[in-house]
């Protein structure tokens, strides 16, 4: 059975490793981006854990005040227990204390050459707002998508 709980400064460690098997090196976030996500950052990580304690996924998400949103800044899920659902869970968990906490909309990007994170965050509710090319590096186009928290407004008759 997995279990969800924060980060904390130590799992850095873990965390980076994860990140460097799930991630080609020109996009991996290194020990310092990571020491600054962790320790330095407005928002959080919350990881994904096996019965051992073993790093098995993670989503961190950075509040923008001034912007009225947060953003998604990597969801990773290894391998071995990915199409069992632990994405959209981290990420529903996200979306529901986003609106319980008053927060405007989520952000995030996605690469074309990932179809499926796309299609979920599509099931999630998140729409295409700007693509961006080379985003990733040449030829590595992404889309920005963007999640409204707020209830929609009914037009009247």
């Amino acid at each position: 059975m997995l279990t969800v709980r924060a980060a904390k400064a130590d799992d850095v460690g873990a965390i980076v490793r994860l990140e460097r098997y799930c991630f080609p090196p020109e996009v991996a976030f290194g020990r310092s981006r990571w020491h600054y996500l962790l320790n330095q950052a407005k928002g959080r990580t919350l990881l994904l854990l096996d019965e051992k304690e073993q790093l098995m996924g993670y989503l961190c998400v950075l509040e923008h005040k001034g912007w009225d949103r947060l953003t998604i800044q990597t969801l990773a899920i290894r391998w071995t227990v990915r199409r069992q659902g632990w994405a959209r869970r981290l990420l529903e968990q996200v979306i529901a204390e986003g609106r319980a906490t008053g927060w405007g909309a989520i952000r995030l990007e996605v690469a074309d050459a990932n179809p499926e994170a796309g299609a979920l965050y599509h099931e999630l509710g998140f729409r295409s707002r700007l693509r961006l090319l080379d985003y990733y590096g040449p030829g590595l186009h992404a889309h920005r998508l963007v999640l409204s928290l707020r209830p929609a407004k009914r037009e009247r008759a």
